[in-house]
């Protein structure tokens, strides 16, 4: 990986709530239980769902989840922050990689695109369970979606300023119409049932980099169409 270039401003990982570790927990049990919820939550929705199913899903006792995680409130914030915290340690080891500003877009897509659709439950918690509630989106989202969008935005404005991108471009626009392109594609592989996204990230990228419009080869003056 090469060094930060001094032109790209540095992004600092977001702080998320802190939480300790109690006396004898036991780390595989946590990610068990964790595991489970995003089973339980993608499959019985976040409201529908219980402590005890999600407790007998993991094979640990009720009052188990409890010495872990506060509520059910709780576990979605620690699916939530720990699925992003992953996945933006990823996108910054991306940005800082040598390669086309296009290249590590690319990658970039792909990676958001592969992590939701390798997990149909996670992707469900993600797409649906998070977003029926304001207070929840509001308290679990906007700090670590607004680095997921600056991360995009700056190798957005790199390719931009090295020549791979129009110069007309508006970066946040630009970063807008692909965060809606990757949510749409995995909201509707969720609701469509089909084995895959219709797209990855190369074939996403590439359209957009290619634009809609056919190519047109110029008629010399005089010819007929």
């Amino acid at each position: 990986m090469s060094q930060p270039s001094s032109s790209r401003p540095r992004l600092v990982g977001v702080r998320t709530r802190e939480r300790v570790a109690r006396p004898g927990a036991d780390p595989e049990k946590r990610s068990r239980i964790l595991k489970a919820a995003i089973l339980i939550f993608g499959r019985r929705g976040f409201h529908e769902a219980r402590v005890s199913e999600i407790a007998r899903a993991a094979g640990v006792a009720d009052g188990t989840v409890y010495l872990y995680f506060e509520n059910k409130e709780d576990l979605l914030g620690c699916i939530f922050d720990e699925t992003m915290d992953a996945a933006l340690a990823r996108m910054r080891q991306i940005l800082e990689s040598d390669g086309l500003a296009t290249e590590r877009l690319t990658r970039m897509v792909d990676l958001h695109l592969t992590l939701l659709s390798s997990d149909r439950a996670l992707a469900s918690v993600f797409q649906i369970e998070l977003r029926r509630s304001a207070r929840l989106v509001e308290r679990f989202s906007r700090t670590k979606l607004g680095e997921y969008l600056k991360i995009l935005g700056t190798v957005v404005q790199e390719g931009i300023e090295k020549g791979e991108l129009r110069r007309d471009l508006d970066p946040r626009l630009t970063v807008r119409i692909i965060f809606g392109a990757v949510d749409e594609i995995i909201s509707e592989w969720l609701l469509s049932g089909e084995a895959i996204p219709v797209a990855d990230g190369p074939r996403l990228v590439g359209t957009l980099l290619r634009g809609f419009a056919a190519v047109r080869t110029p008629v010399p003056p005089g010819s007929r169409p």
